[in-house]
């Protein structure tokens, strides 16, 4: 599903519901944790033809469908806040990896790109990250969203620097990033466009059919052992 597919209920809806709003800290937590998982589980068990609207995302969280604006502005930053739980634990992953005894690019990569086919929702909702970004998120969201990337990316960064001592400061992040890009651009060249799903099989479009997880192994593959190889 895509992030077109969450329709906005307008602003303003009563927040009636057996839910009375939450006061103490870790109440609101909680209550935005839950619509979060609500709107994951919702994602990922949903056909893309469907639409699914706040009213059942609320439900489903147990929550009148106002409430969720008591806690996101608009359906864009409730997805926002399910793509960063994702890639923190995309994060997690890779965070085990580098610790395991004998840790390796091989390692890494191998462990990542399992992750990875095991939780292929990250996919599509990771693509429309930027249109997220562009549509109905508050400066203040986006920010937090960047911040709370960047000071995991600043600590794994300096996680692979410490086992590749070749790469600079900083170079550790980068590598990161360099990967979710790598990701994200052959998963679009893997995934056609609606428009062309018909026409796959016909010989000229042979070219464009590739094995996904072969050729993201192999990309990623080539880019870590290359940071391992650096030297200063």
């Amino acid at each position: 599903m895509t992030a077109s597919q969450l329709k906005t209920v307008p602003r303003g809806t009563a927040a009636k519901g057996p839910l009375r709003r939450a006061r103490a800290p870790e109440h609101k937590s909680q209550r935005r944790a839950a619509i979060v998982r609500a709107a994951e589980g919702l994602l990922a068990r949903r056909e893309p033809s469907d639409s699914c609207s706040v009213e059942l995302l609320a439900r489903k969280a147990g929550l009148a469908k106002g409430t969720v604006y008591l806690y996101f502005r608009s359906r864009e930053e409730v997805l926002l806040a399910v793509h960063e739980k994702q890639t923190h634990e995309v994060f997690d992953v890779v965070e085990r990896a580098l610790g395991a005894p004998g840790a390796s690019a091989d390692s890494v990569v191998r462990t990542g790109v399992r992750y990875l086919h095991a939780h292929p929702q990250f996919y599509p909702l990771a693509a429309n990250c930027r249109s997220m970004l562009d549509t109905n998120v508050s400066t203040e969201a986006a920010l937090a969203f960047k911040v709370g990337l960047g000071r995991r990316l600043y600590v794994l960064g300096q996680r692979i620097e410490e086992i590749y001592p070749g790469l600079g400061l900083g170079e550790g992040a980068a590598l990161l990033m360099n990967s979710y890009a790598m990701i994200l651009g052959l998963w679009q060249q893997a995934d056609p466009p609606q428009s062309l799903r018909a026409v796959m099989d016909r010989p000229e479009m042979a070219i464009f059919k590739i094995d996904f997880e072969k050729q993201l192994t192999a990309a990623l593959l080539d880019l870590w052992e290359a940071a391992a190889r650096r030297k200063r």
